[in-house]
């Protein structure tokens, strides 16, 4: 529901009159031949919003109320619905187009972004409410409106998508075109605007502590950059409807997970599907980013941004084979002494207590003593030895063999060292932060080959 205090009801018919026209109906309302306001018709939507204090944090609620009032209500409802600042002091001031393009200026830069304090707790990687989800989604702000594109440079634009949220359809479309002028400058040297709009938003998504928004920003990243190798002579890289969307993205992905097993759904083998599999999206580098957080929903988008970049450019494989000979030597050390294996153990337990590892267990001083930790990490240098046997490291397949690994992880020492240096993670990914990021990324991937959803068409 709308505040009672940040509302005018208009008595009759639904929305304002504009040239004799009902704007939310388009149906004609006009006194003179009967067919105007009355009584007969109700109560209709609010005149106007309005605050009384005019700090940041009650514009940015106004902001917002208008998003949710326009996702409830219809876009045709909200449209050019007047802001106003009301004191007793003042009396009527209207929040003009310009002052709100001015707001969302100092939002991009002078602000430290923030979510709604109402909803924050209840809409975690851990604690999500459904209804306090849906109101978050419906207070996202839109900003495809032409006049902001006039005031607001991409890189505003996506400091508010992150720090505090936008739709769809606006970060869909602020990303493609980034990718277009990439594209247009391709002859000048590779383009790098799309990576530095999606670490623009996520920087600011961290600041807000928004796993949502950046969660979002990274699934809308993957399917605009796989757009790029979808061309073909009959259908033009650039072209690009001003409608594009990706409204169905959020329900392809929940009934990717619900449907039938979620492994799965999330790895599914493409060589089974009849098309080539996209490769990652180009990588982004969030090593400051990662740095600077302790969120695990952060960690987890951010993980996930890390893996789809090991993917992509190469690191993934290559130190694959670094620590299946890694793995390989300490096997042979162990098995010749358990001296070996109780050194081990100990500079396992000091790294635990020193906290440079995340471990959801301590290390079993038993598994070390009798030959648990050597037949563990056979099996696990066997994984990885398959996985680098099937995969070239690049599609849904080496995700699946790392998410398969981390699932049969129990008390993991060196073989979560060694996961964590594969996909480029640092010691602060325990298992099930693992786990989470190799997920994200396979949902993704797994939503950029969806053509049945039409995602982004």
């Amino acid at each position: 529901t709308i505040p009672y205090n940040e509302c005018y009801i208009r008595v009759g018919a639904l929305g304002r009159i504009s040239r004799g026209v009902d704007v939310a109906t388009g149906e004609k309302c006009d006194d003179a031949d009967g067919s105007g306001r009355s009584f007969d018709h109700g109560i209709g939507l609010p005149i106007a919003l309005f605050v009384r204090e005019a700090d940041y944090g009650h514009l940015v609620r106004l902001l917002r109320t208008r998003a949710r009032f326009a996702a409830l209500l219809g876009s045709n409802a909200a449209e050019g619905i007047p802001l106003l600042f009301i004191t007793p002091e003042h009396g009527v001031r209207v929040l003009t187009e310009n002052l709100q393009c001015q707001v969302l200026k100092k939002m991009s830069w002078e602000l430290n972004p923030f979510q709604n304090p109402e909803l924050a707790y209840r809409t975690s990687i851990d604690d999500t409410s459904e209804p306090h989800l849906q109101q978050k989604l419906e207070e996202l702000l839109d900003l495809d409106n032409d006049k902001m594109k006039q005031v607001l440079t991409p890189e505003e634009m996506a400091r508010i998508a992150g720090g505090f949220g936008a739709t769809d359809e606006s970060i869909a479309n602020l990303l493609n075109e980034a990718m277009q002028r990439d594209i247009m400058d391709e002859k000048n040297g590779p383009g790098h605007k799309l990576q530095d709009l999606v670490n623009e938003g996520l920087a600011f998504a961290l600041r807000a502590n928004d796993y949502h928004t950046s969660r979002q920003m990274l699934i809308l990243y993957t399917l605009v950059a796989s757009k790029r190798h979808d061309t073909t002579e009959s259908k033009p890289l650039l072209e690009h409807s001003p409608s594009s969307s990706s409204n169905n993205w959020r329900d392809a992905e929940k009934n990717m997970e619900n449907e039938g097993g979620k492994e799965k759904k999330m790895f599914r083998d493409e060589r089974t599907l009849g098309f080539i599999a996209k490769p990652p999206p180009p990588p982004l580098d969030t090593d400051r980013l990662r740095s600077a957080t302790n969120s695990d929903g952060l960690l987890a988008v951010l993980g996930a941004a890390q893996v789809l970049r090991a993917m992509q450019d190469g690191s993934a494989k290559r130190r694959v084979k670094e620590s299946i000979d890694s793995i390989e030597e300490w096997i042979e050390s162990g098995e010749q002494s358990v001296a070996f294996r109780v050194a081990s153990w100990r500079d396992q337990r000091a790294a635990q207590g020193d906290l440079k590892i995340a471990m959801e267990n301590d290390s079993n001083f038993m598994a070390f003593v009798s030959n648990k930790a050597i037949s563990n990490r056979k099996k696990f240098a066997k994984q990885l030895r398959d996985a680098a046997a099937v995969t070239d490291f690049d599609s849904l397949m080496v995700l699946k063999s790392i998410h398969s690994v981390a699932a049969q992880m129990r008390s993991p020492c060196l073989r979560l060292e060694l996961l964590q240096y594969i996909l480029g993670l640092d010691n602060r990914y325990s298992v099930a932060h693992v786990t989470r990021s190799v997920e994200l990324a396979a949902t993704c991937l797994n939503l950029s080959e969806n053509d049945d959803n039409n995602l982004l068409k």
